[in-house]
């Protein structure tokens, strides 16, 4: 049984008739930048039109390395070139206010790297501003685009496996290393390596409903370098609270596993007709209807760099197209309502609920 193709959920731009129309302007020119942006925009044709960084080298090796005919450390510079049609805002949360207040002097649509920010009440003004600004803002979840999710989501979107009920993740990861700057960042584990995760939960949920409460556990170990916990387990309540809701989310990260061939990136999914999980390479499907079958599907592609080109095409399919970014800050805020809520649960021993973050009806 042929239930998914790799054209299903690779990165597409044949909706794209005309690539130099989106001539890429990338601001920052930093390690992901470098490592999976750039690479991924060379691997599938995308026109890299101009790059800049307030740090001189770094902007003139990554215009060397990538052949970007254009370099510079002032933004305005970059705005003022008529072939940058998007912007790929790849910089960290703290100066990406003022960045888009210049760029709200020459709009441009904008793809900012993941989450909009760390915490709720940034993500928040970033959001209000961008409209304010009359930028068309999308967030760089690109986690939705590796194949595994892309895959997962897609045979999902078939109704195989009948009403979906659980959704869990196992992550089994290390990122302790000394002198990093993620060991120096508060939350590190939920807010920002951690929200991948948290993102993938609500991207896969089949209904309606968003999140309403949340209870997450942390464990920090004893001399770890990291400054705060690399362990999370967090449960996710769907729909109104009291358990009688028929969707639920449990997502565990264990970010400090030294014994690198234990580690693992599992999503189970189980419906009511069936049960789907994946690895990062390999889809898996067991049906009532077929007895004693798992069906085995081998993925094409990886996470670093594919998804990074999918998250950038689906971004300019959008505008091609005239309809709203694959991930509008409305619905960044909600991945990120969730992990501040997960941080406050966790230090504060409680459960934590939507309208705990957002006031009123918790829908934002």
């Amino acid at each position: 049984m042929n239930f998914i193709r790799p054209e299903d959920y690779l990165p597409r731009k044949q909706h794209i008739p005309d690539l130099k129309k989106y001539g890429i302007g990338l601001i920052g020119c930093g390690s992901i930048a470098n490592t999976a942006h750039l690479p991924a925009y060379k691997k599938y044709g995308l026109h890299i039109a101009a790059c800049c960084d307030v740090n001189e080298e770094a902007a003139r090796a990554t215009a060397e390395k990538f052949d970007i005919p254009f370099w510079t450390t002032d933004v305005n510079e970059l705005l003022a070139r008529e072939d940058v049609g998007v912007i790929d805002l790849a910089i960290h949360p703290e100066p990406r206010l003022k960045v888009l207040q210049l760029i709200g002097q020459a709009p441009r649509p904008v793809l900012c790297q993941k989450p909009l920010a760390l915490d709720f009440e940034h993500a928040a003004l970033l959001s209000s501003e961008a409209k304010r600004l009359n930028i068309t803002l999308s967030v760089n979840q690109q986690a939705r685009w590796a194949p595994a999710h892309k895959a997962l989501k897609t045979v999902l979107e078939q109704d195989l496996i009948g009403e979906v009920y659980s959704i869990h993740h196992d992550m089994r990861s290390f990122q302790d290393q000394a002198g990093w700057w993620w060991t120096n960042m508060k939350n590190f584990n939920i807010v920002d390596h951690g929200v991948h995760y948290v993102d993938l939960c609500r991207y896969l949920n089949p209904t309606q409903q968003e999140w309403s409460r949340v209870h997450c556990t942390t464990a920090q170990l004893n001399g770890q370098n990291a400054i705060d916990p690399l362990i999370y387990s967090a449960n996710i309540e769907f729909g109104p609270k009291g358990g009688r809701n028929p969707l639920m989310g449990s997502l565990h990260f264990n970010n400090i596993v030294k014994a690198n061939r234990s580690h693992s990136n599992t999503w189970w999914v189980d419906g009511t007709e069936g049960s789907l999980w994946c690895t990062q390479d390999t889809l898996y499907m067991a049906l009532n209807k077929h007895k004693n079958v798992v069906h085995e599907i081998k993925l094409k592609g990886s996470w670093f760099p594919d998804a990074f080109a999918g998250s950038m095409l689906a971004f300019m399919t959008s505008l091609e197209q005239g309809e709203l970014p694959p991930v509008p800050p409305e619905d960044n805020l909600q991945t990120v309502a969730l992990t501040t809520a997960m941080v406050i649960s966790s230090q504060e021993g409680r459960v934590v609920e939507s309208t705990d973050i957002f006031g009123g009806s918790g829908q934002g």
